[in-house]
């Protein structure tokens, strides 16, 4: 999962595995590093009243009031077959259902249960290969028609369209394994099959998957947007972004890009189908075009009109002082998160082994952090995976100072002086990270030329093939804390595509993917193991990218939000049982 760009994170949900047989933000973080790093902990819960809804109350909340999100730039999408940056996925989650969905309470506790669906999943034949979901009865569009299982199959199928293709991949690649995703089906437009291979819909409550390979994992893939209902009669195909057609709590009011998103209540949402929502705040306002120093500015300051705000944007440095004391400290939102941000290197342009392994030495890493908070962003990182994934283990293949190592870099370089592009989403921070790490570069014998991306479109750009740069900074985090959610998405050469691509290095080395398919064929208590291998094998002999930090999350409320709290799953303030206080 996209971490939001924080003005810069690609961010995945996480939770860890513990279905039988088994071995995916936003803003970058602040999150001061008291708090330690974990590896995330939750369970699959086939309790029915776990399952069951309504979700239970919050003490002392109530309906009412309007919750308004400042951020700094729109969202790239909210199609849930394109969605998959950790903010437009909460927010998504207001709007349409998964098949399963996860529950959390502020403790820590992280239960992955039924959402549209009455449990996680029935594993038919008790071999991972055959998974069938019943949909719970009563769940209603906005309009009060009924959410079916064709909906949800209809929905899953044309998230195979090239058109379509910037969410999750898993059941995707799960269903036609072997190549990339949507080799041989491209979903339902223009004379395609309703429905892919392997999904079946025996009835309006029933859907069944049938993989050729155990997939014990699949209940986690079903809480990812995929698995949204979309009617194929309001399916708006590319525009679908702008108004996905709700069976959540709340429906688009108005989107004007770049402006505002607004949410009204959804009437024919019922509080009794929902074990994750309590849907109290009457409407929800998502504000763009913000400085992050400004929003910074504003929750600090608490004026009466913005004490129902928060944001998922980190509190800057310049902000960060006033914010450790007295009541607006009561006010923050910290925590480690599941994403490891890096420096990708595309691989396609710079295909020189040696200059990929002096900018693993060249990079400052602490120069880069402090260029968005310090400590409060994150940590410095040297693997690919976060320590929260289940068996992550510390390596470093270059020892190098965090702050770099300029003899290794001149010995690797030879006397070159590499030109290379350097993009970066073109906002205040990111920009002065961006600049941190020109100047450092350049400092290390490198001729580094600048290039913005807008944020509202960052993802897009670095993620098309023929992108016409060499270095950018990207976010990812588990999906769940497995590799397998990690290392293919985002090293597997096969699934690269000529747009929407997680692969952000664009590596394609054979070695490395059959390595992959080696891992994942792995009896599953070898898996974790297997993955981590396969981590330091990727940077020690091909150097895709420079791990710069492990990250970790600042935000900040008003005092009028109550039971705000960091979400375990998508590592930004969850919104599904917040409320404004009355």
């Amino acid at each position: 999962m996209r971490a939001k760009t924080r003005t810069l994170t690609y961010g995945v949900l996480a939770a860890a595995l513990v279905a039988a047989g088994c071995s995916p933000t936003t803003d970058s973080g602040g999150g001061g590093n008291d708090d330690k790093a974990k590896t995330q902990t939750g369970s699959i819960s086939y309790d029915a009243a776990d399952n069951q809804g309504p979700a239970k109350a919050v003490d002392g909340a109530a309906k009412g009031g309007t919750l308004t999100v400042m951020q700094v730039s729109d969202f790239e999408h909210l199609d849930p077959a394109r969605n998959y940056v950790n903010v437009q996925q909460v927010t998504g989650g207001l709007i349409y259902r998964s098949l399963n969905g996860y529950k959390e309470d502020g403790t820590g506790k992280l239960l992955l249960v039924g959402d549209l669906a009455t449990d996680p999943g029935k594993d038919v034949n008790k071999d991972c290969k055959v998974w069938e979901f019943t949909l719970r009865e009563g769940v209603k569009y906005e309009d009060g028609s009924p959410v079916t299982s064709k909906d949800v199959a209809y929905g899953i199928a044309r998230s195979f369209s090239a058109n379509l293709n910037e969410g999750p991949h898993y059941i995707q690649q799960w269903l036609y394994p072997g190549g990339a995703y949507n080799a041989k089906y491209q979903g339902p437009y223009d004379g395609g099959r309703p429905a892919p291979e392997g999904l079946e819909t025996p009835d309006d409550r029933t859907i069944r998957f049938t993989f050729q390979e155990p997939h014990c994992d699949m209940p986690y893939a079903a809480a990812l947007p995929t698995s949204a209902p979309v009617p194929a009669a309001k399916d708006t195909r590319a525009n679908y972004d702008l108004r996905p057609f709700s069976s959540g709590p709340y429906r688009v009011k108005s989107y004007q890009r770049d402006v505002a998103l607004e949410l009204e209540r959804n009437p024919n949402w019922d509080p009794n189908t929902d074990p994750l929502r309590t849907a109290y705040p009457d409407a929800i306002k998502v504000t763009f075009g913000l400085e992050q120093a400004q929003i910074a500015e504003r929750l600090v300051a608490d004026a009466p009109a913005d004490q129902a705000s928060l944001s998922w944007t980190d509190v800057p440095p310049a902000v960060l002082p006033r914010t450790t004391s007295g009541t607006v400290a009561e006010r923050v939102i910290k925590g480690p998160t599941q994403y490891t941000w890096v420096l990708d290197i595309n691989t396609q342009r710079v295909t020189d082994l040696n200059v990929r392994k002096a900018l693993n030495y060249a990079v400052d890493k602490d120069a880069a952090l402090k260029a968005i908070g310090g400590q409060a962003a994150g940590s410095p990182a040297t693997t690919l995976m976060s320590p929260t994934t289940a068996g992550w283990k510390k390596y470093d293949v270059f020892n190098a100072p965090v702050t770099g190592d300029k003899q290794k870099v001149q010995e690797l370089l030879s006397g070159k002086g590499p030109k290379l592009v350097l993009a970066h989403a073109n906002t205040e921070l990111r920009t002065q990270q961006a600049e941190a790490i020109r100047k450092n570069l350049t400092d290390m014998g490198f001729t580094i030329v600048m290039k913005p991306i807008e944020q509202s479109s960052y993802y897009d750009e670095i993620g098309r093939k023929n992108n016409p740069y060499d270095l950018y900074l990207s976010g990812w985090g588990s999906d769940w804390p497995t590799g397998s959610t990690v290392i293919p998405p985002l090293y597997d050469g096969r699934e690269i595509g000529p747009e929407g691509n997680n692969n952000l290095s664009y590596l394609n080395e054979p070695g490395v993917n059959g390595e992959i398919d080696r891992v994942r064929n792995l009896p599953a208590a070898e898996q974790d193991a297997a993955w981590m291998a396969l981590d330091e094998k990727i940077m020690r002999e091909h150097a895709p990218v420079v791990p710069c930090y492990y990250d970790a999350t600042y935000e900040l409320r008003g005092s009028k939000i109550g039971n705000a709290f960091l979400s375990d799953a998508f590592g930004i303030i969850q919104l599904n049982t917040i409320y404004v206080k009355q």
